[in-house]
This record gives C-alpha cells, structure tokens and sequence, in this order.
C-alpha cells in the first residue's frame, strides 16, 4: 500500500467506528422503551426477549469491528514498510 492508501485505509476505519458507535449508541437507546407504558403482555415479552438477543449478537459484531479495524491499519502500514524496505 501507498502512503495515500494507508491514509484512505484510516479514514475508512474511522469512518467504520464512527458508524459502528453510532449504531451502539441507538441500540443502547431501545431497552428503556421496554416496559408496561409502551406494549404489554406476553407478545411483547417474547419480542423484547428475542430483540435483546439479537442486540448481543450485533453488539459483538461491532466490538469486533471496533476493536479490528486497529489491527488493519496495522498490518497496511506494516505492508507498506515492508514495501518501502525491497
């Protein structure tokens, strides 16, 4: 990778985590709502059960974009510092 690349490469992470903490942050937002004030009974109990479920499998998703995107750059720069070294 160039040296612009590896900008580019940065700026998409960033971009990634931005968008990825964002999501978190509305996901976060949800679990308040729940509750005998918006939906009750035992069909709301079941999509609110099912719902947070599905935020833990997206919440870890995004942890693991967040916490990967590090390791990307890394290896482009080291690519690259390879690269420059031949």
């Amino acid at each position: 990778m160039t040296a612009p690349e590896i900008a580019e490469c940065r700026a998409d992470m960033a971009a990634a985590a931005t968008a990825a903490r964002d999501i978190l942050d509305a996901l976060g937002a949800v679990p308040p709502m729940f509750g005998d004030h918006t939906w009750q009974g035992t069909a709301a109990d079941l999509w609110a059960a099912d719902w947070l479920a599905r935020k833990v499998q997206l919440t870890t998703l995004l942890d693991a974009v967040l916490t990967e995107q590090s390791h990307l750059v890394a290896r482009a720069e080291e690519a690259e510092r390879l690269r420059a070294a031949s």
